[in-house]
């Protein structure tokens, strides 16, 4: 039986996509956006979380030590994370795809469409990571040193300004970086797309002004703040002379007083502010005089570090744990108690509140002037780039040529203006050619046609005219077949009857000559006219192809080639060739009768000049595409060369010293039907290496041969 195996699905043969020039490599687009990160986490990361650490914070050593430690281990555990790791997360698809496609994986539409808008959407992504990373590493780390160190509440307070100059500095670095490190991956997907996909429309404006807006915050998070710590230092140490000095000035004036109550009332005369008191001290740290909160020792008024300050007879300092006080303290030389003075920055900060609300008005002001400058600035870049698409809409939709844009500026934007002007007057220039060049061409094209009509005409009246008067002289050839029978009989007889051996030696020689050569003569008339009968009914059949009343119905390429193999079956068992099916489509709009000559013609040729290979297969297989059907028909046989695969689409052309019968016709034909379906046909092959023929079959008829031509 003959062999024919059916496997799953169709193999492209020539498969490898070769990689389109010009695509950016992985590696490149892997190193710019990792360097886009790293610099927005070091530079607008922890640059600006540094300066505005040290220029606003007002924290002892253990608190510095525990920010440190947050800066050290916290803020690059998270911001690595929402810097570094995830957007690498979120990216990898992409660079893994770039990656095969490097390799040589086919390049899908569809696939390039996705890589397309994930790379559009992924610079935004990444922003809102960055800025969430400012949020969680300071929201984490202000805890932890509040709760470990007892940071004040004001200090606390301070760190909301760090998360907007933080995050939104690495935000928008890392949204304008990453668009930057990506803009050639964009570049390269959207000149392979037909049409690239929209993606949400982001307003130049907004763009602009987010930026301004972000400069302009961060700009007033770390001046504003940091103009307020100054003012808060100025009054620390403005009272720190002056708690000392009202004290020391006290416990001068309480000498001459021995009872208790008057030296108390001195005492109490040195307190600083609404919320400032004196209390004194014994030597064992009772407290031995009223005090506002009810303490009784020294210990309970947690002192940072008291120890450290108690040394001499006279000291002040400032101790920011809990809430910032300005501590003073007097010795006497000869009296066992110490006093001690503390004031409240806060009942002097009243500049400081009125610098605060200043603060807000400032910042309303700014972001109002940000606002309109930033409006009236992006509308001059806008406006003429609104014209300028409105134009070119216009002259799309309307083809009218006579459209100019306005030269509105005297920057970058008039040039860009002037050149899509000059564009346009070239574009009018070229359209009136070509207007020009197509009514030439469609004169040409018809008398083209009127000729190919002609040539048709010709063809199809000669291939039918042609045959009449052959018939006759195959049929008046074959009437001489039985005179010349009844001539050869009667000059036997004559031979019999002539008396004299001259004359019957004429006779018998005459005999000869004319069973020899007319014979032989009548044969080659008879081989002649039959060859010329099939090559006329080769004509004439190429003549009709699209002309006869099959119409174009859809129809299951699978049982057409059922009823072409089995025609075959013979041969290929005969000369052991084994026949690999792929699934063929079931849904093409094709004539039954011209594509089953398509398959016979190739599959014909594949069988003749198949050769003495040791392998002998025939591989049938298709693939479909959107509008089309690609199919292929490959063989191990003796191959074609190079410079022969046009030459053998032409009529009366045969390459292969191989005794096959035929004319050198039916690739012609094949060419000539599919043609007329609106498809093609190539050859993919070299000399001992076997042919592979394709062709392909629009999956919507063509109009022009929807319907047929009339013959």
């Amino acid at each position: 039986m003959m062999d024919i195996r059916t496997v799953p699905a169709a193999q492209p043969l020539a498969a490898s996509a070769a990689l389109v020039s010009g695509m950016p490599t992985s590696r490149r687009t892997r190193a710019r956006l990792v360097r886009v990160w790293v610099v927005s986490l070091l530079f607008f990361g922890y640059g600006p979380a540094f300066t505005y650490g040290a220029l606003t914070w007002l924290l002892n050593d253990a608190q510095w030590t525990w920010t440190y430690l947050m800066y050290s281990t916290l803020v690059p555990l998270v911001g690595g994370t929402c810097v570094l790791f995830l957007p690498w997360h979120w990216f990898r698809p992409v660079y893994v795809t770039l990656v095969a496609w490097e390799r040589g994986a086919t390049i899908d539409q569809q696939v390039c469409a996705r890589i397309y808008e994930q790379v559009l959407r992924f610079p935004l992504l990444v922003a809102r990571s960055a800025f969430a990373a400012a949020v969680i590493g300071y929201v984490m780390g202000t805890s932890v040193v509040h709760i470990v160190t007892n940071q004040p509440w004001i200090e606390i307070a301070k760190t909301v300004p760090a998360i907007p100059l933080v995050g939104g500095m690495m935000g928008a670095f890392c949204y304008f970086g990453t668009i930057r490190a990506l803009h050639p991956v964009v570049a390269w997907c959207s000149r392979q797309l037909v049409q690239p996909p929209t993606i949400r429309h982001v307003p130049m404006a907004f763009k602009f002004l987010t930026t301004t807006f972000v400069l302009a915050i961060a700009v007033l998070c770390l001046l504003l703040p940091t103009a307020y710590t100054l003012g808060q230092r100025i009054t620390e140490e403005n009272l720190l002379d002056r708690v000392l000095t009202r004290l020391r000035l006290a416990t001068q004036q309480m000498a001459p007083f021995e009872r208790a109550e008057d030296r108390l009332r001195l005492l109490q005369k040195a307190a600083l502010g609404v919320h400032g008191y004196v209390f004194a001290v014994d030597s064992q740290g009772e407290v031995i005089s009223p005090h506002p909160q009810g303490y009784t020792t020294l210990a309970q008024e947690r002192l940072y570090q008291m120890a450290d300050h108690l040394r001499g007879r006279e000291g002040a300092w400032v101790d920011r744990v809990g809430q910032h006080r300005v501590i003073a303290f007097v010795q006497l030389a000869n009296a066992p108690e110490t006093f001690f003075s503390v004031a409240l920055p806060s009942d002097f900060a009243l500049p400081l509140r009125h610098f605060i609300l200043l603060s807000g008005v400032i910042v309303v002001e700014v972001l109002i002037l940000v606002t309109v400058f930033g409006r009236y600035y992006t509308r001059g870049i806008t406006t003429p780039l609104a014209e300028l698409t409105k134009t070119a809409e216009r002259i799309a939709q309307q083809g009218d040529l006579e459209q100019r844009v306005p030269v509105t500026t005297d920057d970058e934007l008039s040039e860009l203006a002037r050149s899509f002007n000059r564009m346009v007057e070239e574009l009018q220039g070229s359209k009136a050619n070509l207007e020009d060049y197509t009514k030439r061409l469609e004169h040409s094209t018809r008398e083209l046609s009127a000729l190919n009509q002609e040539m048709e005409d010709l063809l199809r009246v000669v291939s039918h005219d042609l045959r009449a008067p052959l018939i006759n002289v195959q049929g008046f050839s074959k009437r001489l077949e039985p005179l010349m029978e009844e001539t050869v009989k009667t000059l036997d007889q004559i031979a019999a009857a002539s008396e004299t051996n001259g004359m019957r030696n004429q006779v018998e020689a005459l005999k000869g000559n004319l069973q020899h050569r007319v014979a032989e003569s009548l044969r080659f008339i008879s081989k002649g006219v039959e060859k010329m009968d099939i090559l006329l009914s080769s004509l004439l059949a190429i003549s009709r192809v699209g002309r006869k009343a099959d119409p174009i119905q859809v129809n299951d390429l699978n049982d057409l080639l059922d009823d072409v193999l089995s025609t075959f079956s013979h041969q290929l068992q005969e000369r052991a060739i084994q026949v690999i099916r792929h699934p063929l489509p079931t849904d093409v709009p094709c004539r039954r009768n011209e594509i089953n000559q398509v398959f016979s013609n190739l599959i014909s040729n594949a069988i003749n000049y198949m050769g003495a290979s040791e392998q002998r297969f025939i591989e049938i297989g298709a693939t479909s595409y959107d509008d089309r059907i690609e199919c292929f028909i490959q063989d191990t046989g003796l191959g074609i060369g190079p410079e022969d695969h046009e030459r053998i689409f032409h009529m009366f052309t045969r390459l292969q010293a191989v005794d096959v019968p035929g004319e050198g016709i039916g690739l012609a034909y094949v060419k000539r039907i599919l043609r007329s379906h609106g498809g093609r046909i190539w050859v993919v092959s070299s000399k001992g290496q076997g042919s592979t023929f394709f062709f392909t079959l629009p999956r919507q008829p063509v109009a022009a041969y929807t319907q047929g031509r009339s013959a």
